[in-house]
């Protein structure tokens, strides 16, 4: 049975897809070696492979089991290993091949059961491979550590040939002119001097050789007879050390062999499973695993024959077996949605030629054995596979000449046999049912059939040109009706199963478009007569009333869908809406905080400066005042939502209020434009009028103390020299006079800088334009210094 569905469904080209993802030769005749797809326990084991070899290289690289090719010959025949490098070479190989594999699979998750029963079957061979490996170098050479021998005879030969190419270095020097340019050569695995043959007679020695001129004769010198015979007898011990070598390796493979050969299938075998994994991939397949009982559904379903994925290797298949070019088939397949209707144990699929109706059922078949086969099948989450006791398929011509069966009693032959054996877990794939006889007698055939089908309870699926048996399905129980949908429009099929109904076979039509002529074509219409034409008609009509249903159930379900996704959208702009609602107090109320915790720091550094200033008994200049004030007082660029702006038409002097930014009170001492000077303490802070708040002075509170104080002291100097320094320090010593002049309350002061060149006297008068204490400045009259001092008056 196995190989009559092979060759109907061409599963074999299937099979030699999968095995051209196989390493090895094993791995492929293990693809191509079956498995009993009705043995339940068989295919259960087959598929729990799969999954566990799915997961393995999930989690890492693929296997490797290269040179498993190479080893089996050596392994399998009844002679001794060859004691020869390249054969010891490959075993060793697959040693640290079978090291490898054994050690990924025992390192797997513990829920990988069978593969690491897998890891545990095959031999150890890490010791060996650690034992042989320096022994027998990776390019088949025995390096000089594989034994002492070897490496005693190996220093030898080096201290001998470099005494001889010595030696014939020294003869080369005194017999120069009978001897060519050529350095030293061997001949005869003998060291020698190649001479000019008209001077042979000067050098004396043994003729080894003659060059292909007669020019040349190679002499090995008396000299060096000795020393060659010496090197000799070096690479002979060289030549029997590497043989002790290479037979004490042949020797432990020989012990292996058993334990190899067992290894080589094992590897084999999960070539075979990594070739259906990654074939799997390739297609993105799923393995569907059959299950009792369950119905047979295929979504989106692609024959691997068929599917553009893998067109190029198809391509390269046959370029292979033809030894010719072979262009890739880039046409995309249509995927199969199949179903059996609801209560339907029987399908009857009809439709125009060349319309799918062959690929369908093709398709349905190679997706059973490919699923009882535990291959990843191309198809769409939600397919699903039974399992069944019986599997029929008949698909072409069973015509045999050496039997004396004519094509439909070949049919009949097989369709007896599937009968007999039919039951209520069979599949039965059955192509053109009812042809191949007189039409009528076919119909009749046909029907009963599928009556007989149905009342055993097996799953079938049919297709057929006979409008009879179509016909008859719609009306009989537990059968229903699927055709093969054509495009009006173009003319041509769209290769897309349509449940329900009957196709048409529109032979007329393609008969007519393929150059048959119109007359012809007419007078065929005249002849089926008027209950063919009626019918056929008719079915038309239910065409296209389908394809409007059709349409407006995709619009309409476009349209749903479209609705749906807006109120999805709607709902979740909602809901980010309110949790930002829900979220916006809090996050308000955090940014205020930090906010205010930002203010404060500005505020405590100025303070800590003050702070220091004083304690240092030292004035701030203007500009570090002015740094000071601008530090603390940056906006920080909110307003708590709890706080109302102030009410700056309440502010006045000399009344207690608040700084809202700083949380903290004084006393307004001063009001100018949108600024304000308040007293902290004893600090005098300029502020925007905007961030105060008046406080009546029966709810005030007593200003905070500030932590630093400023004092002026009564004995400030009203005059300060400058004669003597230069500018910079000059207008660093003047600003910390005024600071200290106004803070002391001084209203006059006297500023001597002399005449000179007028450096001093321009850095003077600029200071004191730019100081925000002085409200205006002269020189005074000539008996007081005149224009080598400048006095200045501040402001009250």
């Amino acid at each position: 049975m196995l190989q009559h569905l092979i060759r109907e469904l061409d599963f074999d080209a299937i099979l030699e897809i999968i095995a051209a993802h196989a390493q090895t030769e094993l791995g492929r005749f293990l693809i191509f070696g079956g498995l009993d797809f009705l043995n339940r326990e068989a295919v259960r084991e087959r598929c729990a492979l799969i999954r566990e070899y799915s997961r393995l290289i999930e989690e890492g690289d693929r296997l490797s089991f290269r040179g498993l090719d190479e080893c089996r010959p050596l392994l399998e025949t009844e002679e001794m290993i060859p004691a020869e490098a390249p054969a010891l070479l490959s075993l060793l190989s697959l040693a640290r091949r079978v090291a490898a594999v054994r050690k990924r699979l025992l390192k797997a998750p513990s829920e990988l059961e069978q593969l690491r029963d897998f890891g545990e079957r095959l031999p150890e061979m890490s010791n060996l491979v650690r034992w042989a490996a320096p022994k027998l170098g990776r390019d088949g050479q025995i390096p000089d550590e594989a034994s002492p021998e070897l490496a005693a005879a190996r220093r030898k030969i080096l201290r001998v040939r470099g005494r001889i190419l010595q030696s014939l270095e020294g003869i080369r020097r005194s017999h120069g002119s009978a001897l060519t340019d050529a350095p030293p050569t061997l001949r005869r695995d003998r060291y020698c001097l190649p001479v000019k043959a008209s001077s042979r007679s000067r050098v004396p020695g043994l003729l080894l050789d003659h060059s292909s001129s007669g020019a040349t004769s190679f002499i090995e010198p008396f000299e060096s007879v000795e020393l060659n015979n010496e090197l000799a007898a070096a690479l002979a011990s060289e030549r029997e050390a590497i043989r002790k070598i290479l037979n004490e390796i042949a020797g432990v493979f020989e012990k292996l062999r058993e334990e190899l050969l067992e290894a080589i299938d094992l590897l084999g075998l999960l070539d075979a499973l990594q070739a259906a994994v990654v074939f799997g991939e390739r297609v993105r397949g799923r393995l569907i695993e059959p299950v009792e009982d369950a119905e047979l559904i295929l979504l989106e379903a692609r024959h691997p024959l068929l599917d553009e994925r893998l067109a190029e290797l198809r391509a390269a298949i046959r370029s292979h077996k033809t030894g010719e070019a072979s262009t890739p088939d880039t046409r995309k397949a249509v995927p199969l949605d199949f179903r059996m209707p609801d209560e339907s144990r029987s399908l009857i699929i009809s439709g125009p030629n060349a319309g799918g109706k062959t690929v369908v059922l093709k398709t349905i078949g190679v997706m059973v054995l490919m699923a009882l086969h535990g291959i990843p099948l191309p198809v769409a989450e939600g397919s699903s596979v039974p399992f069944f006791d019986h599997f029929w398929c008949h698909v072409g011509d069973e015509q045999d000449v050496s039997a004396d069966l004519s094509t439909f009693s070949g049919a009949m032959k097989a369709t007896a046999e599937m009968l007999e054996e039919a039951g209520p877990r069979s599949l039965i794939l059955y192509d053109e049912l009812g042809s191949g006889t007189d039409p009528l007698e076919g119909a009749a055939l046909g029907v009963a059939m599928l009556e007989e089908l149905s009342r055993r309870g097996a799953l079938g699926v049919v297709t057929t040109h006979l409008s009879a048996i179509a016909m008859n399905a719609s009306a009989a129980p537990r059968m229903a009706n699927a055709a093969m949908e054509y495009d009006e429009q173009h003319h041509r099929p769209t290769y897309k199963l349509r449940m329900g109904r009957p196709g048409r076979s529109r032979g007329l039509e393609i008969a007519e478009s393929v150059g048959i002529r119109s007359s012809i074509v007419k007078r065929a219409r005249d002849l089926l007569g008027g209950e063919h034409l009626e019918l056929d008609r008719a079915l038309k009509r239910l065409e296209e009333i389908e394809a409007r249903t059709l349409e407006e159930k995709e619009a309409a379900l476009s349209e749903r869908v479209r609705m749906e996704s807006e109120r999805l959208r709607l709902r979740q702009s909602r809901q980010e809406l309110e949790t930002e609602l829900q979220a916006l107090p809090e996050k308000l109320k955090q940014e205020q905080e930090k906010l205010r915790k930002t203010a404060r720091k500005r505020l405590d550094r100025a303070l800590e400066e003050l702070d220091e200033a004083t304690r240092e008994q030292r004035h701030l200049g203007k500009r570090t005042r002015r740094r000071l004030r601008e530090e603390a007082l940056k906006d920080p660029g909110f307003m708590a939502s709890s706080e109302k702006p102030a009410d700056t038409a309440e502010l006045k002097e000399d009344t207690p209020v608040r700084i809202i930014s700083l949380g903290r009170e004084g006393i307004l001492r001063r009001l100018q434009g949108h600024q304000a000077q308040v007293l902290v303490g004893n600090t005098r802070l300029w502020i925007p009028r905007s961030d105060l708040e008046a406080l009546s002075s029966s709810k005030g509170r007593q200003p905070t103390k500030a932590r630093v104080e400023v004092e002026s002291g009564e004995g400030g100097e009203a005059e300060l020299k400058l004669l003597g320094l230069d500018s910079t320090e000059a207008r660093e010593r003047l600003e910390r006079f005024l600071d200290h002049a106004d803070v002391s309350g001084l209203r006059l002061v006297r500023i001597v800088h002399g005449h000179g060149t007028g450096t001093l006297r321009r850095m003077v008068q600029d200071c004191l334009k730019e100081h925000p204490a002085v409200s205006s400045f002269s020189h005074p009259p000539r008996n007081r210094g005149g224009t080598g001092a400048t006095e200045a008056t501040l402001r009250d």
